[in-house]
């Protein structure tokens, strides 16, 4: 009986602020710009240019353009200091539409609305996540199926030693450079490689992608050799739950490179902080298996996990010494592996 006593005061005290779909607009009453809260705290004048499926547009008046996902929510201030928090779906000359759990969908004026506050929001099913999942394009290493919107991308750090950089250039298309200077240690060249991806939304949980990873691998980590691998990939499930398998093939000559290889890679979001990342690679010698945690901070995610690998190695077995002779016998040689276990650490900075 509160709660609806609550909703029914709510209602009358922005009700005079809000109108119908079908309201004719007074072109002077139009006013473009609004004061926009980021969810990092910036506190600017802007306008909201566009909204898509997946991304809405804001231009701030110091800072240029601005990308958020269209699943982000808004704590709206309007004249009075009312405020409801809702799902921005349309923009008009004069108003904006919202999605309000309370009141479904409600037109607000432009000259009503006092503050605009950003709020990061991502769903799974009827769950919510204060922050978004800033990291849904890649694994630790292995790509996803989903693509980094125009303008937007990433830098990515590995061991402090291996440095990434990726940026969306279209709608579905993004390119990366990465390197390594580890080698350079040890007189060698560093690795660096070049990575276009090109990616496709079948239905809300489906996503595909395909892209080529073109290189040279350095002298220290690995050896010398040019790269060049075409890869597709699968992704099923939503950005804080997914899986995705990712299957490449080499296209260089170089025959110390797998020929063919595939990756199984799984996300699921924790809590609004945390989530649980695996990536694991499969190839014709040796199973490489990642497990790990995902950290959440505003636009930077710090990842920390385990690697496991099965390491081989020479024993001989029989070994013996004559000490008549003087002469040392290895025995007979016998090929072993062990598990070797290293962690990992690393974190990404978005725009």
């Amino acid at each position: 009986m509160k709660y609806c006593l609550y909703i029914t005061l709510l209602y009358f005290a922005i009700s005079h602020n809000l109108m119908g779909q079908g309201v004719e607009i007074n072109e002077s009453s139009v006013i473009e710009s609004y004061l926009i809260q980021l969810d990092d705290n910036t506190l600017l004048k802007g306008e909201i240019k566009e909204i898509t499926p997946e991304s809405i547009f804001i231009r701030l008046d110091l800072l240029g353009d601005v990308i958020i996902s269209s699943k982000s929510n808004f704590i709206v201030e309007i004249d009075g200091g009312s405020t409801f928090r809702g799902e921005l779906l349309k923009v008009s000359n004069d108003s904006l539409l919202f999605n309000m759990s309370e009141f479904s969908e409600v037109w607000v004026k432009n000259l009503n609305i006092s503050k605009l506050t950003v709020i990061e929001w991502q769903e799974i099913g009827t769950e919510g996540f204060n922050i978004a999942n800033q990291n849904k394009t890649r694994y630790f290493f292995s790509p996803s199926a989903y693509h980094l919107e125009e303008g937007a991308g990433y830098y990515q750090n590995i061991g402090i030693f291996f440095s990434a950089v990726n940026v969306g250039i279209g709608d579905n298309t993004s390119i990366g450079f990465g390197t390594e200077v580890l080698s350079l240690l040890d007189d060698g060249l560093p690795t660096f490689y070049v990575t276009p991806k090109f990616s496709k939304q079948l239905d809300d949980n489906t996503h595909v992608a395909g892209g080529l990873l073109l290189g040279f691998l350095g002298g220290l980590v690995f050896d010398e050799s040019l790269i060049g691998i075409a890869y597709g990939g699968l992704t099923e499930g939503t950005e804080n739950k997914n899986i995705s398998f990712v299957l490449g093939h080499s296209i260089s000559d170089n025959k110390n490179l797998t020929t063919a290889i595939g990756t199984i890679n799984a996300y699921f979001r924790i809590n609004d902080r945390y989530g649980f990342v695996t990536e694991n690679w499969l190839t014709k010698g040796t199973p490489i298996l990642s497990y790990g945690l995902r950290k959440f901070n505003k636009r930077i995610s710090t990842d920390f996990g385990l690697i496991l690998y099965r390491e081989k190695y020479t024993r001989y077995v029989g070994e013996s010494y004559d000490f008549n002779s003087n002469t040392f016998y290895r025995g007979e040689p016998q090929e072993r592996r062990s598990a070797v276990g290293l962690p990992y650490v690393g974190w990404t900075f978005n725009w």
